[in-house]
């Protein structure tokens, strides 16, 4: 999977200050145990010059060993220096948060036995990954999780599900319609400074897509520019992109809403998702819950009975950080929303299978 354009990296760090390292003579073999031996001897012989001498070479490899930023064999700072481990909850995932949004996300530390991240002044712990602020952590159960998940890098196989999956499937089903889930909306709000509507709204931009005025966030209106203008460029080139284009009746972006069958916000008020809206959707399914009171098998719709963007225009989407519903196991083929954290994910899990 390519990297989006345009992404920028940095490295993050709460520790202050460092110790100078010690250098060594050429070939000089130094070990802890051996020091302590010349010390236990030096004592005894009232040799206070040797005395010394260790003494400052003990602190230069106590210095190098516990905070040095240069040493080759060491591990990240944040994360050495409260003993996080490099398999511990939520750090994969809050490590793509802090690549894909390094405008707002300001450090990336792991504090308190958890992993968090700083916007502005609060921060957001995994927390079960709920990504909760640190009054809310202990009541992590009171809410559904934010949504990290497995990205394919091309069309997923149609699930063929065992009759326990489908039975929990359906348990599942009927819990959320009984009692819909609810995300805790801090993070996002604050990373999009868009807490309330009206904060939300003075950060919606129109963007032009495909010939289409779009409302989206301003955070991310670079982004879908460059989805324009690679586009533009298919639409000259590629057939069977410009006939799905001529087949488009308008996109929706900014909706103030909750998603539907739950007590979350919709991205799309947050203004960072779009769906593409079709002249006629050919008798084809688009989304999950319009299937369902047709199939209790909705999950197996084959590709060529759902209504589908073209792979060059999704590719086009993901390159600039958008990822399509059309690859989610609770399909949406309409939908698109601004997630690069699960592309940076993507990615990783494809570099390190």
């Amino acid at each position: 999977m390519r990297r989006p354009g345009g992404w920028k990296y940095k490295v993050y760090s709460t520790e202050q200050g460092h110790c100078q390292r010690l250098q060594r003579a050429p070939g000089y073999d130094f070990s802890i145990r051996s020091a302590v031996r010349i010390l236990i001897d030096a004592m005894k012989r009232g040799s206070f010059l040797v005395l010394i001498g260790l003494l400052v070479v003990l602190v230069g490899v106590s210095c190098e060993t516990s905070g040095n930023p240069d040493r080759p064999s060491a591990a990240p700072r944040a994360e050495r220096s409260t003993g996080a481990r490099e398999d511990s909850a939520g750090q994969g995932e809050m490590k793509a948060l802090a690549q894909a949004y390094p405008d707002r996300i300001a450090e990336l530390a792991f504090r308190g036995d958890d992993w968090a991240v700083r916007i502005d002044d609060t921060w957001y712990y995994w927390a079960h990954g709920r990504l909760l602020p640190e009054e809310l952590r202990h009541r992590w159960e009171d809410y559904a999780s934010y949504r990290f998940y497995s990205y394919s890098p091309g069309l997923p196989p149609i699930p063929d599900l065992d009759e326990q999956t489908k039975r929990r499937l359906k348990e599942r089903l009927e819990q959320a319609a009984t009692n819909p889930p609810r995300r805790q909306e801090g993070f996002i709000a604050d990373l999009y400074k868009a807490g309330t509507r009206g904060q939300t709204e003075a950060g919606i931009v129109t963007v032009n897509l495909m010939g289409f005025d779009v409302r989206v966030h301003e955070q991310v209106a670079e982004p879908l520019k460059g989805v324009g203008r690679r586009l533009g460029i298919l639409v000259e080139t590629d057939p069977g992109v410009q006939r799905f284009v001529d087949g488009l009746k308008g996109l929706a972006g900014y909706n103030w809403r909750e998603i539907a069958g739950t007590q979350s916000r919709s991205y799309h008020s947050y203004g960072i998702a779009i769906d593409l809206s079709p002249k006629s959707f050919g008798g084809r399914h688009t989304y999950w819950r319009w299937a369902l009171p047709q199939t209790d098998e909705w999950y197996a719709i084959p590709y060529e009975k759902r209504w589908m963007v073209p792979l060059q225009v999704v590719d086009a989407f993901e390159q600039q950080g958008f990822i399509w519903g059309g690859k989610w196991f609770f399909f949406d083929t309409m939908h698109f929303e601004y997630r690069p954290e699960i592309l940076f994910l993507a990615e990783a899990a494809a570099a390190f299978p």
